[in-house]
């Protein structure tokens, strides 16, 4: 009977603790708080904090070697945003054909054809996500950067 309490009260503890640190990982963020995102940016390269022309957060930095800009939206008087937009853009412009071909491959990040190459991915906070879900979001504009990349030297 010893073993089996003993047994249970490890149990219970090792589950309190996997849930604990669950929790942590699991905390919802109901908006993008520029800090916060800033933060994660310069996790994967160097990044800044800046404003756009409408005076909204906005940051620029570089993966990959990929300069990029992330924009942020819905703002009320430049704070408590609802959603980001990573983007990137290149001089030359795609085609719309060349957008299509990326996009029927990829399907997170997508391209626009037009005035310099557009490649953007949206992230909503409707209803809030995770930090784990956001630095997710993160990690495949990274593994993106790199397609990006070779898909522009090889168009």
């Amino acid at each position: 009977m010893r073993a089996n309490l003993s047994a249970s009260i490890t149990g219970l503890a090792l589950l309190a603790a996997v849930s604990a640190a669950r929790a942590e990982d699991d905390e919802i963020l109901q908006k993008p708080e520029p800090a916060a995102i800033l933060d994660i940016a310069k996790g994967y390269g160097s990044a800044r904090m800046d404003k756009d022309d409408n005076g909204d957060p906005m940051i620029s930095g570089r993966i990959e070697g990929v300069k990029y800009v992330i924009y942020f939206y819905g703002c009320e008087n430049h704070e408590n945003c609802k959603s980001l937009q990573f983007s990137t853009g290149y001089s030359d412009p795609l085609t719309a054909d060349q957008a299509n071909a990326w996009n029927a491959k990829y399907r997170w990040v997508k391209a626009y054809s037009g005035d310099g190459s557009n490649f953007k991915m949206d992230v909503s906070f409707a209803g809030g996500i995770t930090r784990a879900n956001l630095e997710e979001q993160f990690s495949n504009w990274n593994a993106m950067a790199g397609n990006i990349k070779d898909f522009i030297n090889g168009k």
